[in-house]
């Protein structure tokens, strides 16, 4: 009988740690949704690439250049390991808005196949494979400005004085 009892203790300990604990599932289809190659514009942080894997964020934009960091899924939310920042994932297929723990919320678009426009964000600043990703961000950065209405301009055009 004292076996048996033990037995069903340890059986209902279990059951009831299996109930609170994450679902292993759901944790592992948002971080899935997450990889991938990403963009987004805000007037107030200009215009970002990411390129997001299983472990590492990797982003660029013309403020703060290249910048990479850990993460990990919780539940719906992002968590980077290196900081306190963590975001609220709502999946809307092509984007997903990031409600951030700072008060902030981003969407980012994921790129659509086969119009991904960079294998990879690259570390090496002085290489080939950089000047060449520098030079296509840079075209879509204009473009992502002027869809907002905002003309760039190169400083070469004429004004009157």
């Amino acid at each position: 009988m004292m076996k048996s009892i033990s037995y069903f203790l340890a059986f209902f300990i279990f059951a009831l740690s299996a109930c609170d604990s994450p679902d292993l599932k759901s944790i592992e289809g948002n971080k899935k949704l997450l990889i991938g190659k990403w963009h987004r514009f805000s007037i107030a942080n200009g215009y970002s690439e990411f390129d997001i894997d299983s472990q590492y964020i990797v982003f660029y934009n013309q403020k703060v250049g290249r910048f990479g960091l850990p993460y990990k899924i919780e539940n719906d939310s992002l968590k980077y390991l290196t900081n306190n920042y963590a975001a609220k994932i709502t999946d809307y297929g092509d984007s997903v808005l990031l409600e951030g723990n700072d008060s902030t919320k981003a969407t980012l678009y994921r790129f659509k196949e086969p119009h991904v426009p960079f294998k990879t964000i690259p570390e090496a600043k002085d290489s080939l494979l950089f000047a060449s990703y520098i030079a296509g961000f840079d075209k879509r950065l204009i473009r992502e400005f002027e869809k907002a209405g905002i003309k760039i301009s190169d400083g070469t055009e004429k004004t009157d004085l």
